[in-house]
């Protein structure tokens, strides 16, 4: 070796002896277990992790915990009782107990709240179990073998922890780490499913079901002059296939009666009117057959507490938006927000166009005129909410797929975890033309037949692909299991497991977790694990 070789060695060797040693490695901020998303599962699995004394750490990729329950969700998806039993235990119930005192509540309506409220419960909770939130942290990537090293974010930041849960609506970490999923409705045939797949193409109805006849062109009548906005053409696929579409997806409105704290419905700067022609031309069938529209039809009748509402979407032609969901769930970060920003767009234009087109009736504009948004919420966000309602996206194909037929049958397992009660509820799939007519892939709620127990297994991705990541909200069902337990309180429940799991799981390994000791933990924590 030549003598100018051998100094420049000896050199880059003191160089490297005399630097710190973080310089050196990856810098990562390190707990036992890092959550990723700040929704009510994710909350609730930091709470139980840090009451079960691990270091824990959240990581929230806005600036608000709470996802839903604290961006307009405030009239809860399920009753947390049947009879005398309490279905869903634990923190879900805590939460629902300082609800229903704070506002001096009884009966369901004690699952009623103000999104404030709910944000400023969570970040009490959470600060009470010694939780570190970590604001503003999105995932980017992450360094695995069959276990996760550590996750990067787009801020730069890097986070490593023994166990990771993902607890984000959309399943992002738990699809950066490479496990099986699934996008949209599997076939009837996969899972022996009554209402897997796609569903017979049906007219709009009345309320007393009569079909009404909607014509989908531009011009009426005349194909050749394009589909209305929110009509696409798709042909009818046979009835139980699989197929990639997703639940519509909106936003739960906030609004409020009381004229002292509202701010109302104002034209957006996009305001295109043609964006609700069909709705238009809907509203019209209405008046013409005499049954409609309620004056109310824009509003709704969500009322929760101080003078509020949670205005959620109508069976056909409301705040939904169709067709967004797979382009959300696969796209870019800047495209999901070019997504969010079209639904918040055409729903505070749908608000307006209830307000003072003339195509609405005129006692309808007048309700509606009586409402605005609350001057009190969302303060820094326009009072609009922060959370789009991302009903489904990608699902984790794990060790065990609760179906439709577990979630009937009322299956036991000797590893469940936690319930689900709600039923399975399916929102607009597709709207599309079928001679020469709008139509929806329609199919009616399916009643869950009361609460069901959900293995711990559902949320464990395959042991060959990753072993220290736990999923309780994007989590292993079939679609039509997962339209009921797509719920706030049920996530609840299942992120309350996993941060247990998560305090226990050895090594790091959560396939190694004693579900005996596990279901015990939560059981001594108020949780409810069977039926």
């Amino acid at each position: 070796m030549k003598a100018e070789t051998k100094l420049t060695l000896s050199i880059l060797v003191l160089l490297g002896s005399l630097m710190p040693r973080e310089t050196l490695a990856v810098e990562c901020a390190t707990a036992d277990i890092v959550v990723y998303g700040g929704t009510p599962a994710g909350i609730a699995a930091a709470i139980q992790a840090g009451r079960m004394k691990k270091s824990v750490i959240l990581l929230e990729p806005t600036q608000h915990v709470g996802g839903m329950m604290s961006s307009g969700l405030n009239k809860t998806d399920a009753s947390p009782r049947q009879g005398a039993r309490i279905v869903y235990g634990g923190i879900a119930q805590e939460f629902f107990a300082r609800s229903a005192k704070h506002y001096n509540q009884t009966g369901p309506e004690g699952t009623y709240f103000e999104s404030k409220w709910a944000e400023a419960t969570f970040k009490a909770l959470l600060a009470s179990a010694k939780v570190n939130v970590v604001y503003g942290q999105r995932i980017l990537s992450t360094v695995k073998t069959t276990f996760i090293k550590r996750i990067t974010m787009t801020s730069g930041r890097n986070f490593c922890g023994s166990v990771f849960i993902d607890a984000s609506y959309e399943g992002d970490l738990m699809f950066k780490a490479r496990v099986s999923t699934v996008l949209g409705r599997e076939s009837r045939t996969q899972y022996a499913e009554k209402d897997a797949g796609a569903q017979l193409l049906a007219k709009p109805e009345l309320d007393d079901g009569t079909p009404i006849t909607i014509d989908p062109y531009v011009v009426p009548g005349n194909p050749s002059s394009g589909l209305v906005p929110g009509v696409i053409n798709e042909k009818q696929k046979p009835v139980g296939s699989a197929d990639t579409n997703l639940m519509a997806y909106n936003y739960r409105i906030c609004i409020t009666d009381n004229s002292s704290k509202q701010v109302p419905f104002s034209r957006p700067a996009d305001y295109d009117p043609t964006q609700y022609e069909g709705l238009s031309r809907f509203i019209n069938e209405l008046v013409k057959s005499g049954q409609g529209p309620s004056s109310r039809y824009f509003i709704g009748n969500g009322k929760t507490v101080l003078d509020k509402y949670d205005v959620n979407s109508n069976r056909w032609f409301s705040t939904n938006v169709f067709h967004l969901g797979a382009a959300y769930a696969n796209g870019t970060e800047a495209q999901r927000d070019q997504i969010r920003k079209k639904i918040r767009s055409y729903i505070q234009g749908y608000f307006y166009f209830g307000r003072t087109d003339p195509r609405v009736p005129q006692h309808v504009r007048d309700e509606t005129a009586k409402y605005g948004y609350c001057a009190d919420e969302f303060v820094d966000n326009g009072n609009f909410p922060y959370q789009v309602y991302v009903r489904q996206t990608r699902r984790l194909v794990g060790q065990f797929v609760l179906t439709e037929n577990n979630i009937l049958n009322k299956t036991k397992f000797t590893d469940s975890i936690g319930l689900g009660y709600y039923s399975m509820d399916q929102h607009g799939m597709l709207r599309t033309v079928l001679n020469g007519v709008v139509v929806d892939d329609t199919r009616k709620s399916v009643s869950s037949g009361g609460p069901y127990e959900i293995p711990y297994r559902a949320m464990l991705p395959k042991a060959t692909q990753v072993k220290n990541l736990l999923v309780p909200v994007a989590l292993s069902t079939s679609h039509v299991a997962y339209t009921s337990v797509r719920v706030e309180p049920t996530y609840m429940v299942l992120g309350q497991a996993a941060g247990a799991a998560a305090a226990l799981a050895v090594k790091g390994d959560v396939g190694k977790v004693d579900t005996k000791i596990l279901r015990s933990k939560l059981t001594a924590a108020n949780a409810v694990v069977s039926w």
